[in-house]
């Protein structure tokens, strides 16, 4: 019900709502999938775009449920799931719309499986996943750094976040509750516009992300933000694509207290 809800938000709200076009952000860690999910300007939502949608929220079920030991407990189950997403990235990319509606039903059914496995093997101690005592803090950044800095493009002099990257972050929380690490999070902007304001933007986009953290659970005495403005592109070219992939955040994790007493 929840992704149907998503769909149906993303949908009804148009391109107002989404990124136009670009390779930023999510393209750090999936440039398929967001080349599945961008938009030209002259191209109209359609029902596809809502499978793509779709899709990439089950990724991110899927990476989610790796972070909870799903891949330690479960790793044939976890390669099947990775085959098969992958197979409906390119059923997509091939305009087989059909099949990959049908494989995505078998995708969701197939992850709420093994949710629920991963949750009857956890709870009765056949598997035990202490991520404390088995992935150092660097393996901690590597694993859940993917899942706090995609989907986050904004549209031009915006700080809005994009329904996506609420739900991306959404879904990151309760690992980002779990573990010992501090967020420093940095708002970035295209070159367009003078540097005051520019400077400006990119601190109310680091900072609208903050506000979301500390909404949904985060102590605001680990999170600081600051703007970059312009000075730190995605790409360095100039054309519009390259401009919409500067427009962004970038969340870092480090070591809980390193940030002193600069938390704004």
């Amino acid at each position: 019900m929840r992704i149907v809800f998503i769909i149906f938000a993303l949908l009804t709200q148009g391109c107002a709502a989404w990124p136009e076009q670009g390779t930023g952000g999510f393209a750090e860690h999936n440039s398929l999938l967001l080349s599945l999910l961008d938009l030209s300007q002259q191209e109209a939502m359609g029902p596809e775009h809502g499978l793509r949608f779709e899709l990439i929220i089950s990724k991110h079920q899927l990476d989610l449920l790796v972070l909870e030991g799903a891949e330690l407990c479960f790793p044939a189950s976890v390669e099947q799931a990775r085959l098969r997403e992958q197979r409906i990235m390119r059923e997509l990319k091939g305009g087989l719309e059909q099949d990959a509606a049908n494989g995505l039903e078998v995708q969701q059914y197939f992850l709420a499986e093994l949710e629920n496995r991963l949750d009857a093997v956890t709870s009765n101690g056949a598997c035990q996943v202490n991520f404390a005592g088995q992935l150092s803090l660097s393996q901690l950044q590597q694993s859940l750094l993917p899942l706090l800095n995609s989907n986050n493009q904004f549209e031009t002099d915006s700080s809005n976040l994009t329904p996506a990257y609420q739900d991306q972050l959404q879904r990151a929380l309760p690992m980002v509750k779990q573990v010992p690490l501090d967020m420093l999070v940095t708002g970035h902007t295209d070159p367009v516009g003078n540097a005051s304001h520019n400077q400006t933007l990119s601190l109310a986009r680091a900072s609208a992300v903050a506000e979301f953290l500390t909404d949904h659970g985060i102590d605001k005495q680990r999170i600081r933000v600051q703007g970059a403005s312009s000075t730190r592109p995605y790409t360095k070219g100039n054309s519009v694509d390259d401009f919409h992939s500067s427009r962004r955040v970038t969340i870092n994790l480090i070591e809980q207290y390193a940030l002193g007493e600069t938390h704004e």
